[in-house]
């Protein structure tokens, strides 16, 4: 008895996303009798519309449809299947080949980066196919072949990334660990750099609003990360990395069976950047120095009759320290000898879920997810100090079934949001200067609806009710409809509403790096920063043709997004270069954004991706209205990957960024002054994989081949105590090409 409760408390804490879904493997036989995965076979319910395909390690995960209980497999060289599937949650199946078709060579195509046209959310999928495309060191670094999130460095000091979406700051787009909370809080500036790239399995992106499910916090967007899970991970994985400016990485994944219920996966990630760089010659390193530890245990459990748990803990450990060449903690700190900063982040992480399937229902399922967390950051600029903790909890509770046939679905719940705060701010003498802690609380409720034809029409309806225990009630309704106006060409509408609470120093820490004093203006409120939470509408359309030319398939699409303030925290550049300040809107702030794509396969195995997007963004400053400065007006995209039968991989990417709109420097003087606009530049990257069998693979490339960067990208740079030293006025990159090296293990 009591190992059974302890066994269902260690499982307490698991998704309801499994609950109504069966797990499988789809594996054949080789000479030596082993098992080897198949990827691309076909697995579909007997006579339904529902079906999807096994991945690349032969693993699949499919919804129950009622009434359905055998499951046809199928892969071309190989005998059909048929499962019968009563109470199982996961199974194994056992390809046989056909001899007479020995000879035949059928052959599919779909980009690696796809949208699934059957979901009801517009959802567009990067899997391991796209990551591979590029080093992906860190989360950061994993969007260079996507078009539609934009990624560039907050300053010309800490080599810091920011995300942007739609033409919004990256705040603005919710980014998620396997749909529960993920980069937020003190971990928005800093956060996507945590997590390594090796330990991603996927990566989902939504344009605009996202599920009532996830939350509230999504305005421009969400970005979901599914990390590598004992189910589908391979059993041994590493990796290594370096470049030619002495950064290194090292990681490690190792799962096990532990028992027939349990499995365990292992995840280390290591990193240092020992080297000072100062490529420019101004004095300042181009990158900060420093190191990265981060470690993630990951157990699944499967009870075999309905309960599916997991449990993660998680440790983070990372140190940066830059400013000028020769900078010395002891000797040059809070002094002017020279300009230095520090970033230390430590985090603390559990997270859990628990889901459980009803018997005999599989439409029908309940399960809670829970995160804990401690975040702790210390940091300075010079004489600017920051420090701050974090304690954070997060509780979702989801019930879903169906309303008389598996064509209307629902979910409902609650969610709960606690986050307490200890933020400090200001000169290293005084630190109380700007104290911004605080506790925050939010009690949520939510509904959604969705029906599914499974041909034509499907809308997603979700509406949730939050209450903030500083800001008050919050309704959030959202929609989603999906319709195909032929086989072929895929409609798509969304609207709905995003709110959330800005931490406008975390999100916006690159004003620190800078003599820039603080202003707090246009106040709205006694709490938090004093500004009401950022409140925004979105709406977005899209169509997407597949289409085949010269017997080759590729499909295009064009989408449009119109994101529209109620209320902003504003961050103000251009009202005094000698200052950086926030105020509550007084007027108008919005972006519209316009994206062409289209993918094709120009020949067998040679993929080419090419998209341009047109962004206006912009919002009633105080001194009137005006363009959001250092986003891109448009941006031209273009990639190329080929792979030869011999396992040679070549990846391509160009980008060609547009002119931006740079802050008003008007009131320094000339020598310190900045043009009114960015020049367009292009920025190149290429890699070059090899492949030997199925668990080696070497790679080398290069990133900004071109070797484009921005000159004299720190404002009076050889005086960085006086009163306009600015990092932060950065629109390109600000070193040179980056070479790189690394190697792929791992066995099945």
């Amino acid at each position: 008895m009591k190992n059974t409760i302890f066994s269902l408390f260690l499982i307490a804490i698991s998704s309801s996303l499994y609950a109504q879904k069966l797990l499988g493997v789809v594996f054949e036989k080789d000479e030596k009798g082993k098992d080897q995965p198949l990827a691309g076979a076909n697995v579909y319910w007997l006579g339904t519309a529902v079906g999807t395909a096994t991945k690349e390690n032969g693993v699949f995960l499919i919804d129950r449809v009622a009434g359905s209980n055998q499951l046809i497999i199928s892969f071309a060289g190989y005998r059909a299947d048929t499962v019968l599937v009563t109470n199982q949650t996961s199974i194994r199946v056992e390809m046989k080949s056909e001899r007479y078709l020995e000879e035949i060579t059928v052959q599919g195509w779909r980009p690696s980066t796809y949208s699934d046209v059957t979901s009801g959310i517009s959802t567009v999928t990067m899997n391991e196919k796209e990551l591979f495309k590029a080093a992906c060191c860190n989360l950061s670094e994993s969007f260079e072949t996507n078009p539609s999130v934009d990624v560039a460095f907050t300053d010309a000091l800490t080599g810091t990334r920011q995300i942007q979406m739609l033409g919004l700051a990256g705040a603005n787009t919710m980014i998620s660990l396997e749909n529960m909370p993920g980069v937020r809080g003190l971990a928005a500036s800093q956060g996507i750099q945590f997590i390594p790239g090796t330990w991603i399995n996927s990566i989902q992106v939504t344009k605009g609003v996202g599920s009532v499910v996830n939350g509230f916090e999504s305005i421009a967007g969400q970005i979901n990360v599914e990390l590598k899970k004992p189910q589908e991970s391979d059993k041994l994985y590493l990796n290594a990395y370096v470049n030619n400016t002495g950064r290194s990485e090292a990681n490690a994944i190792l799962t096990t069976q532990v028992s027939k219920k349990w499995a365990t996966t292992f995840l280390v990630h290591g990193s240092v950047r020992p080297t000072e760089i100062d490529q420019n010659k101004d004095s300042f390193l181009d990158f900060p120095t420093g190191a990265q530890t981060n470690f993630v245990n990951r157990w699944t459990y499967n009870s075999g009759n309905g309960w599916l748990g997991q449990i993660s803990l998680k440790y983070l450990n990372d140190k940066k320290q830059g400013g000028q060449v020769g900078y010395n903690i002891e000797r040059d700190k809070f002094t002017t000898n020279r300009y230095g900063l520090e970033i230390n982040t430590e985090r603390y992480e559990a997270v859990g879920k628990l889901g459980y399937q009803f018997p005999g229902r599989p439409f029908k399922s309940v399960g809670v997810q829970v995160n804990v967390l401690r975040h702790l950051h210390n940091s300075y600029f010079g004489f600017n100090v920051h420090n701050a903790e974090e304690q954070s909890a997060y509780a979702n509770l989801i019930y879903q079934s169906i309303i008389g046939s598996t064509s209307h679905k629902f979910k409902t719940g609650l969610s709960f949001l606690y986050d307490r705060f200890i933020e400090r701010l200001g000169p290293a003498d005084n630190l109380s200067q700007f104290d911004f802690s605080r506790t925050e609380q939010v009690n949520g409720a939510f509904v959604e609806y969705s029906y599914d034809n499974l041909k034509k029409f499907s809308v997603v309806a979700g509406a949730r009710v939050d209450y903030h225990n500083l800001f008050g009630l919050y309704w959030t309704p959202r929609l989603h409809a999906r319709y195909n106006l032929t086989n072929t060409t895929l409609l798509r509408a969304s609207f709905g509403r995003g709110w959330r609470v800005a931490n406008i120093i975390a999100e916006n820490s690159a004003f620190l790096a800078s003599s820039r004093t603080l202003v707090l203006s246009n106040v709205q409120t006694t709490k938090a920063y004093g500004f009401r939470p950022d409140d925004a509408w979105n709406y977005g359309v899209s169509i997407q043709q597949d289409f085949t030319i010269n017997y080759r398939p590729g499909n295009f699409s064009v989408d449009y997004f119109f994101t529209n303030f109620a209320n902003q925290a504003v961050m103000d550049w251009d009202n005094n270069a000698q200052q950086i300040n926030f105020f509550g809107l007084r007027g108008k702030s919005f972006s519209h954004s316009i994206q062409a794509q289209v993918d094709y396969q120009l020949a067998r195995r040679l993929d080419v991706r090419i998209a341009y997007r047109w962004l206006d963004v912009q919002t009633d400053y105080l001194n009137g209205r005006l363009l959001r400065p250092m986003v891109p007006r448009d941006r031209a995209f273009v990639n190329v990957a080929y792979k030869t039968k011999t396992n040679w991989a070549f990846d391509w990417t160009l980008n060609r960024i547009g002119v931006q709109r740079m802050p008003d420097m008007s009131s320094n003087p000339i020598i310190h002054q900045l043009p009114p606009d960015s020049e367009p530049y292009f920025l190149m990257n290429a890699q070059i994989t090899k492949d030997f069998g199925t668990q080696w693979s070497v790679y080398v490339g290069g990133e900004n081949i071109n070797n484009f960067t921005v000159n004299n990208p720190i404002v009076a740079a050889s005086a960085p105590f006086g009163p306009h030293f600015d990092s932060a006025m950065v629109w390109g990159p600000i070193f040179g090409t980056v070479a790189y090296a690394g190697f792929r293990y791992r066995v099945k």
